[in-house]
């Protein structure tokens, strides 16, 4: 019983093998492309247009930078909630890091805006919208001394700048 398979078997890889070779295409010629000359086009620019151009420009006037810390407003007592401002002291990574604390008048703050004045003149700015507890803002400093301002806008459309303060980048105890 074991022999009639083994050469049925056989008989079908025989048979499977020379199926194989009568399927194969057979070799075509190699293709010739024709190469084709395209004529050559001008090209012509038109003459340049003058534009009249302003003589004189009014001078821009930049808003002056301050590093000086101004004064500070106290939340109404039933809005009252607190901020904490810190510093990354990696000379790398000189990053400010405004955090929401919440505080009683948690559910009355619509915004926490903080403004950071750099040490190189550069003003950089930031919001917390509908802040929840331990909330983080962070904002690129300097390595040297930079002004941050917080302000927390109540959902009446009052605000208070609750932090106004010369920040370096670090102290020494």
């Amino acid at each position: 019983m074991k022999r009639i398979f083994s050469f049925i078997a056989m008989g079908v890889l025989v048979v499977l093998l020379l199926a194989s070779g009568c399927t194969q295409s057979q070799p075509q010629a190699p293709q010739t492309t024709v190469a084709t000359t395209v004529p050559p086009t001008m090209v012509t620019t038109p003459p340049p247009t003058t534009v009249p151009v302003a003589t004189t420009a009014p001078p821009v006037t930049l808003p002056a930078v301050s590093l000086t810390p101004g004064p500070v407003e106290t939340l109404p007592a039933i809005y009252v909630v607190e901020t904490q401002v810190n510093r990354n002291s990696v000379s790398t990574s000189p990053d400010i890091i405004i955090t929401f604390r919440g505080g009683k008048g948690i559910n009355f703050v619509s915004t926490v805006q903080a403004k950071v004045t750099r040490s190189d003149g550069v003003v950089k700015t930031g919001e917390l919208k509908k802040p929840k507890m331990d909330d983080l803002l962070t904002i690129e400093g300097t390595n040297g001394d930079d002004r941050v301002e917080v302000t927390v806008v109540l959902v009446d459309g009052k605000s208070y700048k609750v932090y106004d303060q010369l920040l370096p980048f670090r102290s020494y105890h």
